[in-house]
């Protein structure tokens, strides 16, 4: 019942989500910008308090990250988007959601970048930091703090630097550079003073106050130790820092063998009201503490039960390196109670913990003291003492190396970025340059191609017409070499043989003759004879002159002969048709050559493309326009690509000569219709 809730719960939450996105982008002016990206924040952060992004069952982990970082995407505009990402990134790193964390504030970090966002970028860079010491990844946390910080210092961000400061003084605090930390906490003091930021100036002075009771400065330390109780008076949300630092102040008196004031201040952080509630695993310090210091001091009253009671409470949250301690304590208690044996075990135990949790200091404090209490064994345990210790030493040298290396490499790293970022500039803008000239060369070639090739195109347009015009006047010659032969033979016969024939039958006529009534007949059918065939010479004379001064066949018979040639090679059927009204010798030479032009472009176009069987050609004459139509059965072609070819150009910019009209009409497996009027 309760997984189905939270299913339930879940699937909620994002409908919610989803539905504050779509109105955030979608809405027209009915509540103002600002207040549709707070509602935007707001419900992301109430659905992430709920549990609703970063909780639920592992099977839906994949589907809630996925889920989430998509609902942010689809935010437009980048400044909301940035907010988004840093409040659910700041989230999921508090609620130690580590993949979501990274997914979220790499984007964030990315867009920081883009928008020129210097505090989102050095936050993105603070967070980072922070999550690489959650998991103790020392150095990667020291490196993205420190690229924080020069964000901070570079707009002058005192309190974010500060607290960068404070971030890094506490890995090396941790890594037991004590010398390196109390100067980065100054550091960190330095910012903070006079803002107001009382909690972080806190947290300053108890660390500052931790590094030197470790460097054995006890009056320093307790200094500032009670400088951080001076400053814990001014913070509101006060929480258990007075306890954190009374149990500080305890230790240092404790150290520094004042075993009374350790007891006193330990009592006072163990009153605390509701302290074991809030905060168990500083409650069990805090007993233990106060054990070990009345065991010091020499109070033996109910000792063995405290010090079981701390380790109870730690073995119960499995707080190893707190058992270990405990465990320490147990062991010298044991020894001065002349319980050798179980002194032994605990310190063995607590040996095995710490190696289990790489707990070198607390391991290094147990083979001492197993070399104290063990005497048969104290030798070996004593050289594992002071192997330990030297590689420890030697550890932490190249500890502090390394982060030595890691501040001036960084420096020396951003001077190589900003180099190489010129030298990528310089690269790209000249690489672009040549990429430019080589399309440019590329494209002057093309074009210069094409004009050459239009150029021969012409060339051979105008190569065409000159030898269309001299077949036309080839023709035209012949033709009129066949006239003047029919005229001559005309006039031959008309001139000659008709009048040697009219002569011979007028001389015929004038005989008298005299004889037989049968020659008589005969001589007359002669005579009519010769009549007759006078007739048909002349009829036949006048019949060749006629046809020799109608004959206009000239220009039919090229395109017929073209047409006749073209169509054996490619074999398709055609037919001619002609207006018996147009008068061929009373048309223009020119304008027989654009005929003869769209002619020949019409025919090569149906043979490239057309696929067709069969063509007619017609001529009419109608309106004083002559007009030619060609017509094929092919397969057509798209109207909207007509005006795109050279030839079709051609045809038009000819008729265009004569104030004519070109009309084309074509459909999809219908043929074509070209028709031209001139």
């Amino acid at each position: 019942m309760k997984l189905n809730r939270n299913k339930i719960f879940y699937k909620i939450g994002l409908s919610i989500l989803i539905a504050v996105f779509l109105i955030s982008c979608h809405s027209k002016n009915n509540v103002s910008k600002q207040v549709f990206d707070q509602k935007v924040i707001d419900s992301i952060s109430v659905l992430v308090k709920e549990g609703f992004v970063f909780t639920g069952l592992n099977e839906d982990k994949t589907e809630i990250l996925n889920n989430t970082i998509s609902l942010i995407d689809r935010i437009q505009n980048d400044t909301l988007r940035l907010r988004v990402l840093s409040n659910i990134s700041t989230e999921a790193l508090n609620s130690q959601n580590e993949v979501l964390f990274d997914r979220l504030n790499k984007k964030r970090l990315q867009l920081a970048k883009t928008l020129k966002d210097t505090v989102e970028v050095g936050v993105s860079f603070f967070d980072y930091g922070s999550f690489y010491a959650t998991n103790e990844v020392f150095d990667s946390a020291y490196f993205n703090y420190q690229q924080a910080n020069k964000c901070f210092e570079s707009i002058d961000d005192d309190y974010w630097s500060g607290k960068t400061f404070y971030s890094m003084s506490s890995i090396k605090n941790d890594l037991m550079d004590f010398t390196g930390s109390e100067k980065l906490a100054f550091q960190a003091v330095k910012k903070l003073e006079g803002l107001n930021k009382n909690t972080s100036l806190y947290l300053c002075y108890n660390l500052i106050g931790i590094n030197f009771q470790k460097l054995n400065k006890f009056e320093k330390a307790l200094f500032y130790h009670n400088k951080a109780l001076r400053i814990y008076s001014k913070i509101k949300d006060k929480g258990t820092y007075s306890v954190t630092s009374l149990n500080n102040l305890g230790l240092v008196y404790h150290q520094n063998g004042d075993y009374q004031k350790a007891i006193e201040s330990f009592r006072e952080a163990l009153q605390f009201d509701g302290l074991r509630e809030v905060n168990v695993r500083l409650y069990a310090k805090l007993l233990d503490n106060l054990a070990y210091s009345r065991f010091k001091f020499g109070d033996t009253t109910g000792l063995l039960r405290d010090f079981e009671k701390a380790l109870t409470i730690r073995d119960s949250m499995s707080n190893i390196s707190g058992i270990v301690i405990s465990k320490l304590h147990l062991a010298e208690y044991y020894e001065s109670n002349y319980k050798l044996d179980m002194a032994i075990i605990n310190a063995k135990e607590a040996i095995e913990l710490a190696k289990s949790v790489n707990n070198y200091k607390d391991e290094l404090a147990g083979l001492k003291l197993l070399s104290e209490f063990d005497k048969k064994n104290a030798s070996k345990y004593l050289k594992s003492y002071i192997a330990l210790n030297d590689r420890l030493q030697i550890h932490e040298r190249s500890i502090r190396n390394k982060f030595t290396r890691i501040e001036y490499e960084t420096d020396e790293y951003i001077e190589e970025t900003n180099r190489l970022t010129i030298q990528n500039i310089l690269i790209s803008v000249i690489g672009s340059t040549i990429i430019v000239i080589l399309i440019l060369f590329y494209l002057f070639h093309r074009q210069k191609a094409r004009n050459e090739a239009l150029r021969l195109e012409q060339d051979q347009q105008k190569a065409n017409e000159e030898i269309y015009s001299l077949m036309m006047k080839q023709q035209i010659k012949l033709e009129e070499g066949r006239r003047e032969e029919r005229d001559r033979i005309s006039e031959e016969l008309h001139d000659g043989v008709l009048g040697r024939l009219f002569g011979t039958r007028v001389g015929l006529g004038f005989l008298d003759l005299s004889g037989k009534e049968e020659d008589v007949k005969d001589f007359s059918a002669y005579v009519n004879e010769l009549h007759v065939l006078e007739n048909e010479i002349r009829d036949i004379s006048h019949a060749l002159k006629n046809s020799i001064l109608k004959s206009e066949s000239s220009f039919f018979s090229v395109v017929e002969d073209y047409i006749t040639n073209l169509s054996k090679s490619h074999r398709f059927h055609f037919e001619i048709k002609e207006d018996k009204n147009i008068l061929w010798g009373d048309v223009d030479a020119k304008v027989k050559v654009t005929l003869y032009r769209i002619i020949q472009e019409a025919i090569q176009n149906i043979i490239k493309h057309a696929q067709a069987n069969n063509i007619v050609i017609e001529f009419c004459f109608k309106n004083d326009k002559l007009i030619l139509k060609v017509k094929d059965d092919g397969i057509g072609f798209d109207n909207t690509k007509m005006k795109q070819g050279i030839g079709l150009k051609n045809m038009q910019s000819r008729v265009n000569k004569f104030n004519g009209s070109i009309d084309i009409f074509t459909k999809h497996k219908g043929g074509t219709l070209i028709t031209v009027e001139i």
